[in-house]
C-alpha cells in the first residue's frame, strides 16, 4: 500500500556514506520494519537499527536516540520536515499511498449534496492527488479549493493534528471541507479550526462520514468545564515534553511563574510521553497544563481523570484571554 521508495533510500545512504542508520516508522508501518531493514542492509551494507519509541509525527523525531546510538543518518517515514534544528542528518520519506480518485469522488458526492464550493485536505500520504480530486469534483459541478502549504505543512492541502492553516488559507469561502484519510482525529481539528461541516472520506475502503457538528459543541462544553474546574485548585503540574518538535520549556516556565503569582503551587514535570501510568503517579497536582501538542489535552489521555489544559486554556485561566477570543482557529495554539 505504501510507496516505500527503498531504492531511493538505499541510493541516498550510499551518497552520504552512512555506515549506521536509525529507521523511524509510525505505528502503521511497523509490521514491515524488518523487511525494510533487511532490504536496506543488503543494498547498502549499512548497519540498520529500528527505533521502537513513539512516532506520532515529524514533531516526534528520534534525534536524541540517533545521537545516543551514534548513527550517521536518521530515516524518518510518513511525515514531512517539522523540526529545523537537528544535530544529525535526516532523510524524510513521505510514504505516499495512491488512491482511486474516481471511486472516492463518487463516494463523496451524496454527502456534499447542495455544496457549491469545498475545501480539500489530507495528510501528506494523499496530497499529491488532491488536484485530481478537485478536477473530478469540478466535472460534477463542485468547485474545490486547496490551500497552499507553508511552514510546517509544506504540501498544498496538507494538515497536521496541530496545524490546519492549509484549510483556513483558501481564496474563497466554502460550504464545507473534505478530508481524505482515515479516522476522526483530523475531522475534529478541521471542525475546530474552520467552524465548517466536515466530510471524512476514507480512501482505503471508500467509506464516507459526516463529522457531526454536535461533537464540536460537546468538546466546547468539556473544555469550558475543565477550565472552570481549574479556577479553584491550588496545585498544578505543568508538563514539558522532551520531544524535539514539542518542547516548550520557556513557555512552561512562564506559565508556572504566573500560576505562582496567583497563589497556586506549580512545578514543571519533564517527560517524553504523556501517559496515564506516568501522570497518575503524581498524586499531588489537581490539574495538569501540558505545553506540548495541544491535541493531547483536547483529545484526552485515557486513564487520567484529572483535567489537562492546553497553553491556550492556561491563558484563559490566567485572565490573559477570554473564551470568546480563543475558541475557534486559535484554539490549537
Amino acid at each position: 500500500m505504501y510507496e516505500l521508495e527503498l531504492e531511493k533510500v538505499a541510493t541516498e545512504i550510499g551518497k552520504r556514506g552512512a555506515r549506521r542508520i536509525l529507521l523511524q516508522l509510525p505505528d502503521g508501518m511497523r509490521p514491515f520494519a524488518f523487511q525494510m531493514a533487511e532490504y536496506i542492509q543488503k543494498a547498502t551494507s549499512a548497519e540498520v537499527i529500528i527505533s521502537g519509541d513513539s512516532c506520532y509525527g515529524a514533531c516526534d523525531l528520534a534525534s536524541r536516540q540517533a545521537v545516543e546510538l551514534g548513527v550517521e543518518l536518521l530515516i524518518h517515514y510518513g511525515h514531512t520536515s517539522f523540526v529545523t534544528e537537528v544535530s544529525i542528518p535526516v532523510l524524510y520519506v513521505e510514504a505516499r499511498i495512491p488512491i482511486d480518485v474516481s471511486k472516492i469522488v463518487e463516494a463523496i458526492l451524496p454527502s456534499i449534496e447542495g455544496w457549491g464550493k469545498v475545501g480539500l485536505t489530507s495528510t501528506v500520504q494523499h496530497t499529491p492527488q488532491l488536484r485530481e480530486v478537485a478536477e473530478e469534483l469540478g466535472l460534477r459541478g463542485v468547485k474545490a479549493f486547496i490551500g497552499e502549504g507553508a511552514g510546517i505543512t509544506p504540501e498544498a492541502g496538507q494538515v497536521l493534528g496541530c496545524s490546519y492553516s492549509a484549510a483556513t488559507r483558501l481564496p474563497e469561502v466554502v460550504d464545507g471541507y473534505i478530508f481524505i484519510g482515515g479516522g476522526r482525529f483530523h475531522a475534529l481539528g478541521l471542525a475546530l479550526a474552520t467552524g465548517k461541516p466536515i466530510v471524512v472520506a476514507n480512501p482505503y475502503n471508500c467509506s464516507v462520514t459526516r463529522f457531526d457538528e454536535s461533537e464540536l459543541m460537546q468538546l466546547a462544553k468539556r473544555r469550558m468545564a475543565a477550565i472552570n474546574a481549574t479556577r479553584t485548585v491550588k496545585t498544578i503540574g505543568v508538563l514539558v515534553s522532551s520531544k524535539p518538535g514539542q518542547s516548550a520549556l520557556t513557555e512552561a516556565m512562564i506559565i508556572a511563574e504566573k500560576l505562582r503569582n496567583i497563589e497556586k503551587t506549580s512545578f514543571l514535570i519533564y517527560l517524553d510521553e504523556v501517559r496515564a501510568e506516568q501522570l497518575n503517579n503524581f498524586t499531588e497536582p489537581e490539574v495538569f497544563i501540558e505545553t506540548a501538542c495541544p491535541r493531547i489535552a483536547i483529545d484526552g489521555v485515557a486513564g487520567v481523570e484529572r483535567p489537562i489544559l492546553t497553553t491556550v486554556e492556561a491563558r484563559i485561566l490566567l485572565g490573559e484571554r477570554t473564551w470568546e477570543e480563543m475558541w475557534g482557529p486559535g484554539y490549537l495554539g
